[in-house]
């Protein structure tokens, strides 16, 4: 891997504007998932720069105090930052099983003991910096008494202690590794690489597809052809994760890659120039007259490619084109601004979420601009029990407005917003902070979005469609008003109004969808059955 450090002062959040997508100042070692964008949380400055194994005081101070300050800050509830160290310490029972970290009743100092025998003694600590402190000197003396400790990598010190924390927040909360979050950031911003897929090959790897204009189909490679070295370096019998990192790299810059492609000829050496790669996710195809568009999660592309996927279907389509079908069951989310602007794309005003928490600065308001695409085109949303967090936005934001039909089963309920705070050791801190809120104003988290019709219970389409022409419309509007008026104790029925029953064999979900956009009068009444009343 290439080595780099980088360096950012870490810059306030500034307010979201009235009708627009302000977004906020993003700094090099934090990015704000759902994810969304950069704060401080107690550290004025951090550093990212390649660790070595071996676990040293000053760089794990560094880590924890940045750890520890942003669940101290910014975490969606107060936490006892002593009380949760402390638990952290007895994480490291991971590595060192006869470890104990135990707060004196008598005194107010921390001991660790191994198998039973005080270690290390401190004093309680009052905040971040200080307990960072405290936590390294523990550490640094437990390895000293436990072989195991001793011979534990930096890593596996950080991942057993940041763990164990988050598992004492909530379930969205987590420490991602070094290299675990390097991948992470693959898949959200892109990477460097050829745009080809391999698979393990006794020979080294065998390419399985080429994506058109991309350097691998630029330099003349096919699908079925055999890498046999990188950079003249043999990868036969190679991991494939390596094979992977090894294609990876900087962007511009060249891989020479030793190719066989008939066993009768001499190998092929093929230069190819790396570029930045993202992966897709918005798929477009045709059903007879309506555009299907599939959105398989939310990185830093989706806006671009759902632009590009609603050009092409009226391109396609033209004056044939009668409805949009936006499919986003099995999407767990992604990118917090993406999914506000593919919703936005749609919507002329209006808001389109909000999001609260414990710090001021998570309180923010999305609105609709004035630009939107096929602002006359009928509209359904797919939904099923595991879309979630961003793939939810689009969908209460599109329902509450009027803007769209959702057909399927009750969402997963993933409504909090989470901040990527990446830590100076390369790994990630995954932190819940705010929650979020549909445009009528309910809470996302734990209940999902309840679908305008829902097919769970659903045997046929045609037997569907004649109930709602018949007027089983009335149904919508009292489940919905239920819904948008649930409270914490709700969760379990309202998830029993439309649980997920996945179907076999047709799509029944997007035949409904169809034969109601396809019918304008229906499709106008059941949007206006979904949409709040005024003061609601």
């Amino acid at each position: 891997m290439t080595v780099y450090r980088l360096e950012a002062r870490i810059s306030p959040l500034q307010p979201c504007r009235p009708k627009c997508i302000q977004w906020m100042a993003r700094a090099a070692t934090v990015s704000f998932l759902l994810w969304t964008a950069a704060m401080s949380a107690g550290c004025a400055k951090i550093s990212v720069a390649n660790v070595p194994d071996q676990f040293e005081s000053a760089a794990a101070i560094e880590v924890f105090n940045a750890g520890f300050a942003y669940i101290q800050d910014i975490y969606i509830d107060t936490a006892d930052i002593g009380e949760l160290v402390l638990i952290g310490l007895n994480g490291l029972r991971r590595i060192e099983p006869a470890l104990a970290a135990v707060k004196s009743d008598a005194s107010d100092e921390v001991a660790l003991l191994i198998d039973g025998r005080a270690a290390a003694h401190t004093k309680l600590a009052s905040g971040a910096a200080e307990w960072a402190s405290a936590a390294v000197h523990l550490i640094e003396s437990g390895r000293t008494a436990s072989a195991a400790l001793n011979a534990a990598t930096a890593e596996s010190i950080y991942a057993s202690i940041f763990d164990t924390m988050a598992d004492q927040l909530d379930s969205y909360t987590r420490y991602s590794t070094a290299e675990a979050a390097r991948e992470e950031r693959a898949k959200r911003d892109g990477f460097g690489g050829i745009g080809a897929s391999i698979e393990a090959h006794t020979d080294g790897a065998l390419i399985s597809k080429i994506k058109p204009g991309q350097p691998a189909f630029i330099a003349g490679l096919m699908k079925g052809d055999r890498i046999l070295a990188i950079n003249d370096f043999a990868i036969s019998g190679m991991p494939l994760r390596r094979i992977v990192n090894l294609l990876r790299g900087p962007v511009r810059t060249e891989l020479l890659l030793t190719i066989r492609r008939d066993a009768r000829e001499e190998p092929l050496k093929v230069p190819v120039t790396r570029t930045h790669i993202v992966e897709q996710t918005v798929f477009m195809e045709v059903d007879r007259d309506f555009a299907y568009i599939r959105l398989t999660s939310f990185n830093q592309d989706t806006l671009r490619e759902m632009r590009e996927a609603t050009d092409q279907a009226e391109v396609t389509l033209g004056a044939r084109l009668r409805g949009l079908i936006i499919d986003v069951r099995g999407n767990p989310g992604g990118l917090l601004d993406q999914a506000v602007k593919v919703a936005d794309l749609f919507l002329a005003t209006g808001a389109i979420l909000r999001t609260r928490g414990r710090h001021p600065r998570s309180y923010q308001y999305f609105d609709a601009d004035s630009h939107t695409i096929m602002p006359k085109l009928p509209i359904a949303v797919l939904l099923d029990g595991a879309s979630a967090s961003a793939a939810e936005i689009v969908a209460s934001a599109l329902q509450d407005q009027g803007r769209a039909i959702v057909v399927g089963a009750s969402s997963f309920g993933k409504g909090t917003v989470q901040q990527v705070l990446r830590l100076p050791n390369d790994g990630e801190l995954i932190l819940t902070w705010a929650r979020m809120h549909a445009p009528s104003g309910y809470v996302l988290n734990r209940y999902g979005v309840l679908p305008t019709i829902c097919t769970s219970r659903m045997r046929d389409s045609a037997t569907a469609i004649a109930a709602l022409i018949a007027g089983a419309g009335e149904s919508i509007r009292r489940n919905l008003k239920t819904r948008r008026r649930a409270d914490m104790d709700d969760a379990d029925h309202l998830k029993q109004m439309c649980p997920w029953q996945p179907h076999e064999g047709e799509d029944l979900d997007l035949e409904v969808a169809e034969g109601v956009l396809g019918k304008r009068e229906l499709y106008e009444r059941v949007l206006a059955f979904a949409k709040p009343r005024t003061g609601s």
